[in-house]
């Protein structure tokens, strides 16, 4: 299968290569190699949904002699999670982005017209690059033992990432990689128009392709922070990790775009300007890729990958793409002709204007901030930014997932940088949003807007003076309260303006009723949010808070080994279970804590699990380095390990003690518990002599067993009698109001989008009959 899958990629890349090379010769007048173009194009394409189909049935197939397929699947995971598997690691991820940007380029193949030489020769290029990376990480090859180098069949995978066991790994990365190939289709429009020296044209034949980028990007974060929401149990939906902002920062770039596009079909601005953002969204989709894939983030993201050889082959790619779009647009730029924007402040084109800006300015910032690792890294630098940034921002030297500080300057940037930074520039968008959609686009009677503006005005005031009431203070967020529903109200008075003229025309409207929707949601969720409350129950018993009296019935354990926290929670009349998670995974090293949510009609409750505490003999604790223990009157502190390092090299008996600082009667004196292991030269079997300490007040305390690879070790201490404490369960327990509003306005937003897109798509295909735009009113009309 190593052979078959190789070489499916390799003539899909052979094909791809071919199509770049006809679609050339038509741009230079030789279009007898037009056939040629389309047919490198189709057949490039078809290879790749080939290879995927392949890569999938090895993993249907348990093929675990493959080493991608061993590495992210087992013969337990189901067929579901099976199939998402292959979309798991590096290589099938890219060779799923290769396929779906080939059943794109293929859907623009007979639909370009004349800019099909054009915009195929772009996407085949992009293509190209896909494939060979595919290939240097090549999902196909043959698994090997690590000690021989030789070929094996393990009878068994090592597993998908338990935090992959979620039903949204079927859907968020096959969304994700969708909006990625679509974001390269605005891209290629915008080359091909500069290549062609048609700089209007384009608008209309790119911008369906360009709003769906945008539907199925937005949606692919919608989900992505739903997942997280879900599963990770800190409560929250976006933490503003680095590879969480790596595809924020290309979608704020489209959503500028989208506007600009719609300017220029309608007043013929902005072609300079939708040029560059054409060119910016898709190298800053590269970018994040980069970024996300490359290793550049592996300290500081818990979603970052490292593969061996691809920083180099990205930088280049991404070097090739973003300089050469760019040296093109230079190029021409003097070509392009331009149009000034309306002089009238109240007017669409400015507030169209000032959105696309205060857009832009909001992704370089946060583009910027989560570029840091890299910025910081370059000679001379990362010092420098500690010094001027330290004192205002909260930094990550690298050790806030436990490794070890960087000493040459790199840093990220903490959370609590984009809490401060973006919350007042998302404050403009919002402001602009309420009355751009109001006004006309040169000039706007003042008296109309004012009488628009009179419910969404009463809304407005509403919403605040009931966010005050309920206790809300700070300014920003009754800022996003009041204007957000502000911007509701007048989005919503457009669409019943709209609506009459037909549905299709007011998804643009109904995408700004999804984000003002989300914003009243997330400042509800954050705003209102009770603070995590750490109760600790013991079997049997009931704890109540906030209105919910919550009891522990247990600890259970699912036949795959995750552990349960049988909870019983009443609400009123209402009783119902609650079943957070908490386990180990051996794959991650780590333990994996999945919340219980219970969603009612205003607000979750958020169950987080945060330790479980079987029961135990107080006599005999189990300790860490640094751990400290309460053990009757004594109190035991575990330093360190005391091991005969030169008698154990030298497979003689040894000694290994365990450094414990140990306070009784507010006096602290060091003792030394050790256990003498005796090698046994025959079998290798190592017997153990107990060397007890004693404690201050006579007891004795012995170190019954200890564990190396945890450095854990576990003491006895005779004599002491005390009473055996019952299993416990942790857990940190919230509420999260109107968090459903954030759901339900990102659904709305997608929704609206997605109206866009037919409504861009049908009125394209007219323009490109020659024919005038006339919107169905109906569904019925779509069929005619």
């Amino acid at each position: 299968m190593y052979f078959m899958g190789t070489i499916l990629l390799m003539t899909s890349l052979v094909l791809a290569l071919l199509s770049i090379g006809s679609y050339v010769l038509v741009m230079r007048g030789r279009h007898a190699a037009l056939d040629y173009g389309r047919a490198g194009v189709l057949g490039s394409g078809i290879v790749l949904i080939l290879a995927w189909l392949l890569l999938v049935m090895l993993f249907l197939a348990r093929r675990f002699d493959i080493q991608y397929v061993y590495d992210y699947s087992s013969s337990e995971l189901d067929t579901f999670f099976t199939i998402a598997a292959s979309w798991a690691g590096q290589s099938g991820s890219f060779a799923f982005w290769a396929m779906l940007g080939g059943i794109v380029a293929m859907a623009l193949v007979y639909r370009s017209r004349h800019f099909e030489p054009y915009v195929l020769a772009v996407l085949m290029v992009i293509q190209a690059g896909l494939i060979i990376f595919t290939l240097i990480l090549n999902p196909f090859q043959p698994t090997v033992d690590p000690n021989t180098g030789a070929f094996i069949a393990p009878p068994d995978g090592s597993g998908l990432n338990a935090l992959l066991h979620n039903f949204w790994m079927i859907i968020h990365p096959p969304v994700l990689f969708l909006g990625f190939a679509l974001t390269a289709v605005p891209f290629a429009f915008a080359l091909g128009s500069l290549l062609r020296y048609d700089y209007d044209t384009w608008v209309t034949r790119a911008l369906p392709w360009t709003v769906a980028a945008w539907s199925f990007l937005g949606l692919a974060l919608m989900l992505g922070g739903y997942w997280a929401y879900e599963t990770l149990g800190w409560g929250g939906y976006w933490g503003w990790d680095p590879v969480e902002n790596a595809s924020l920062v290309p979608w704020l770039v489209l959503t500028a775009l989208l506007h600009g596009m719609v300017m220029q079909r309608s007043q013929g601005t902005l072609r300079r300007t939708n040029m560059m953002l054409a060119i910016a969204a898709y190298v800053l989709v590269f970018f994040s890729t980069f970024l996300t894939r490359s290793g550049v983030l592996a300290n500081f993201s818990v979603h970052s990958f490292v593969a061996e050889g691809m920083r180099d082959t990205m930088l280049v790619f991404l070097a090739l793409i973003g300089i050469g779009s760019l040296v093109i647009l230079a190029l021409r730029w003097r070509d392009i002709p331009s149009r000034p924007l309306s002089d009238k402040l109240l007017s669409r084109e400015s507030f169209f204007a000032l959105a696309m800006l205060s857009l832009v300015i909001l992704a370089l910032v946060i583009g910027i901030g989560t570029s840091m690792p890299l910025i910081s890294a370059l000679p001379g630098v990362g010092h420098t930014l500690q010094d001027t940034l330290g004192n205002t921002f909260e930094l990550d030297d690298g050790t806030a997932m436990g490794g070890e500080p960087f000493t040459d300057g790199r840093f990220s940037l903490a959370p609590s940088f984009y809490q401060t930074v973006t919350p007042p520039l998302g404050l403009v968008v919002v402001i602009l949003m309420i009355a751009g959609p109001l006004l006309g686009w040169r000039d706007t009677n003042q008296r109309h807007l004012l009488r628009a503006l009179r419910w969404p005005a009463i809304l407005a005031l509403l919403a605040t003076c009931g966010a005050i009431l309920l206790g809300v203070t700070d300014f920003l967020s009754l800022a996003y309260v009041g204007l957000g529903s502000f911007a509701l109200g007048s989005n919503v008075v457009m669409i019943m303006r709209t609506i009459r003229s037909g549905w299709l025309r007011i998804g643009g409207y109904l995408a700004h009723v999804g984000l003002a929707v989300m914003l009243i949601g997330i400042v509800g969720s954050t705003a209102y949010a009770s603070p995590d409350e750490r109760l600790a129950l013991t079997t049997g018993e009931t704890i109540s808070l906030y209105d919910h009296a919550i009891t522990f019935q247990g600890w259970k354990e699912t036949p795959d080994g995750r552990g349960v926290f049988d909870l019983t929670i009443q609400h009123g009349d209402e009783t119902f279970q609650a079943h957070p998670e908490m386990y180990l995974d051996e794959q991650m090293g780590g333990t994996i804590q999945n919340p219980s949510i219970k969603s009612y009609l205003t607000y979750d409750l958020y169950i987080a699990p945060a330790e479980y505490v079987p029961e135990y003999n107080p006599a005999e604790p189990v300790l860490g380095p640094g751990d400290t223990v309460e053990m009757g009157p004594y109190e035991l502190t575990f330093t360190e390990f005391d091991i005969d390092t030169e008698a154990m090299m030298a497979n003689n008996s040894f000694d290994v003690g365990a450094i414990l600082a140990v306070t009784y009667n507010d006096e602290t004196t060091t003792i030394v518990p050790r256990v003498t292991l005796i090698p046994d030269p025959e079998s290798g079997d190592l017997a153990f002599i107990d060397n007890p300490a004693t404690l201050p007040g006579g007891h004795v305390l012995s170190m019954t067993t200890f564990d190396p690879n945890r450095r854990l070790i576990l003491l006895n201490a005779q004599g002491l009698e005390l009473p055996i404490q019952p299993e416990r369960a942790v857990i940190t327990v919230s509420t999260k109001p109107l968090v459903q509003l954030v759901w339900i306005g990102m659904v709305v937003g997608v929704l609206g989008g997605l109206i866009a897109v037919l409504r861009r798509y049908l009125e394209a295909q007219a323009r490109l009959r020659g024919e005038p735009v006339r919107l169905p009113r109906g569904l019925a009309g779509l069929w005619r």
